[in-house]
């Protein structure tokens, strides 16, 4: 709460330099969490002191940030209203009339407008302030997916969208632009934000846009957006299908950001909302617009996936096959829904170079299926802090680590037990549920587990009687009942998976998927030559030779676990293969499945699921037509298969 005039003038000034950084440069001086707290209070002082100035913060569109630009647009590019309860859902349906309206997803990047002229891209310009904008024409002309220099027919006409940053393109922006020399981003958004102003920028920071808005005289939204996607646009509207189409009461429209919200957690793509609009331009036209935001549409806002926190340690601790993995010990802090107290790190030299100390305030991301991970220090910082160094000697065993690589490595074997063991029981393994790695710390410290097989022969009583944590924990025979159940639930899990669960180094569930489809058996594969291993696509002799030396190595845990029933060959039941010789791609969700269990069932139906477009693929599974690996199919002309159809033809 704000109370005096100083108080109010300092939150301003705090507030217009922080939208400064984050429209001018995509740094980020706060969360937009903490803005959007900090804008809340300054429109609270505002309403009790209705003198007061909050120069623009909030009245104006991206207050606080340099001149526009000096491209005008023809037509204003408008904020929109913020909601945040159904009540408020409902009293904005209720302004439409009975008039029906859309929900589509609110894509959490920068909007962008621009102009084609015979099909050619002749500008392109970022909202700035709502009249003007920056001119970022070369920039899009370097690469921006769904927003191509060239279109297939002679439009003319102006395209408004935005400009985003999908989960894996922003850990590649973010990896190398700290391998640049420069700042990791905090998030997506400003990496967009930082990377498309850039003209001179050394390295590759991918991005894609979709569009909400074309010019032209249309009957409604969703006429529009057929007609832009049809130019090759992809559409906001269609990035979750399951949403799209009109939609009238209330009840509807919550039901559909409720889905949205539902799947917020596996989109690839980041998004902070969801939007409601008037789909027929009558309804548009006849409620108009304000001085910055629409009276036809609102943004209805999810918990933030970005927030700030304080550094309180840094653990150290080894991985599976034996890498060094730090883990962010965090003040408590809510962030994409849940309340988070640790996150992970990238690599040691990545935390010396941000200079990151206990202490410190720093931003949290979580987005999509990600871990939450520190991303970089935020805002002031206290004086004083020394910034951490990471240990010189693995903390289990006091081996010099090996820095062959940025990933160091610990090769004492009982060192990465525990990440061993953990990782295969996750679901892409054996799935084993209930197990997870407090109970796996304990099992390890009571001796009960030296290895893998160990696990299969652990008792219901022995289970239930395990203290975790500190002690003071029982585990109790309802927990344990579900672990054993899981047990026994691994022993059905198909070949592969027994495979990816062996957790040899540089193998993982594609590897297992195509060691168990080319070898059959662990008898066939135990055979195999590093030679043989090799032939497999994209092994190759290094991960041949990982695969040979693991299999030699784990000889005994492997006898042990074929004879406490685990599967040791693929099943083959006889039935017809009607995916034989067909190359599966699938990008995205697809629903009934995880990206494992989709691909282990094309596979079991005799095709190959691949991870690239290539003039193999017989078909690309996708909701979205923007992507790279949908623009290199169009090019191909590989047919693309909506996820739903595809899990109808998997069924």
């Amino acid at each position: 709460m704000i109370e005096t005039r100083d108080e109010f003038e300092q939150a301003v000034t705090e507030a217009r330099r922080a939208a400064q950084a984050y429209y001018d440069t995509g740094d980020a001086l706060m969360t937009d969490a903490d803005y959007d707290a900090l804008a809340d209070r300054i429109a609270a002082a505002v309403v009790a002191h209705p003198g007061w100035d909050d120069q623009g913060v909030t009245t104006q569109v991206a207050a606080g940030a340099s001149a526009g630009g000096d491209v005008r647009h023809p037509t204003p590019m408008l904020s929109l209203d913020k909601i945040t309860t159904t009540e408020e859902v409902g009293e904005f349906v209720a302004t439409l009339g009975g008039d029906g309206c859309l929900v589509e997803v609110k894509l959490d990047g920068l909007a962008i407008r621009a102009e084609y002229a015979g099909g050619r891209l002749v500008l392109a310009a970022l909202r700035g302030d709502g009249s003007t904008g920056e001119d970022v024409t070369a920039q899009v002309r370097r690469g921006v997916a769904g927003l191509p220099t060239a279109l297939g027919t002679p439009w003319t006409g102006e395209v408004r969208g935005e400009v985003y940053m999908t989960v894996a393109d922003f850990e590649t922006a973010s990896a190398n632009r700290v391998a640049a020399g420069a700042k990791a981003f905090v998030n997506s958004r400003g990496a967009v934000a930082g990377s498309i102003r850039s003209i001179d920028r050394t390295y590759e920071t991918p991005m894609t846009f979709a569009a909400y808005e074309l010019s032209g005289d249309f009957g409604s939204h969703l006429e529009r957006m057929a007609f832009a996607a049809g130019l090759g646009f992809p559409a906001a509207c269609d990035l979750i299908p399951a949403v799209a189409g009109e939609r009238v009461t209330a009840e509807e429209v919550t039901a559909a950001i409720e889905a949205i919200g539902a799947q917020r957690a596996d989109l690839v793509f980041p998004i902070d909302g969801a939007v409601i609009k008037a789909n027929r331009e009558s309804t548009r036209r006849r409620l108009g617009l304000a001085s910055r935001t629409p009276y036809w549409a609102a943004a209805f806002k999810y918990p933030p996936d970005t927030a700030s926190t304080v550094l309180r340690d840094i653990e150290v601790r080894v991985g599976r096959t034996g890498r060094i993995t730090l883990r962010a010990i965090i003040d408590p802090v809510y962030v994409a829904g849940t309340t988070v107290t640790r996150a992970t790190l990238h690599n040691p030299q990545w935390v010396l170079d941000q200079g990151l100390a206990v202490g410190q305030t720093v931003a949290v991301w979580r987005a999509g299926d990600v871990i939450p991970r520190v991303t970089t220090p935020i805002g002031e910082q206290p004086h004083g802090l020394t910034p951490w160094t990471p240990p010189e000697v693995c903390p289990q065993c006091g081996e010099p680590w090996d820095k062959s690589s940025l990933l160091w490595r610990c090769h004492t074997a009982s060192c990465s037990l525990v990440g061993l063991i953990t990782y295969a029981a996750g679901r892409d393994c054996l799935d084993i549920d209930g197990l997870g790695e407090e109970i796996v710390i304990a099992l390890v410290e009571a001796e009960l587990v030296r290895d893998l097989a160990d696990l299969f022969d652990v008792t219901l009583e022995q289970f239930a009687t395990l203290r975790t944590g500190d002690g003071n924990r029982q585990v109790g025979l309802s927990v344990a009942g579900r672990i054993t159940a899981g047990l026994e639930h691994a022993r059905q899990q198909p070949f592969n998976r027994v495979i990816t669960s062996l957790g040899i180094r540089m193998t993982g569930r594609s590897v297992g998927r195509w060691l168990a489809s080319r070898f059959k058996t662990m008898d066939a594969l135990r055979a195999a030559s590093v030679e043989e291993i090799a032939e497999i696509d994209k092994m190759g002799l290094i991960k041949a030779q990982h695969v040979v030396d693991g299999l030699v190595a784990m000889g005994d845990v492997i006898d042990r676990l074929g004879a406490a029933g685990l599967a040791m060959a693929v099943v083959d039941d006889g039935s017809v293969k009607p995916l034989a010789g067909q190359v599966y791609v699938v990008s995205g969700s697809v629903p009934g499945y995880t990206r494992t269990t989709v691909s282990e069932r094309i596979e079991a139906l005799g095709g190959t699921a691949s991870g690239s477009v290539s003039a193999k693929t017989t078909a690309l599974v996708t909701a979205e037509t923007g992507t790279s690996k949908a623009k290199k199919a169009a090019q191909l002309g590989i047919p693309v298969i909506d996820p739903e159809e595809f899990a109808r033809m998997l069924a």
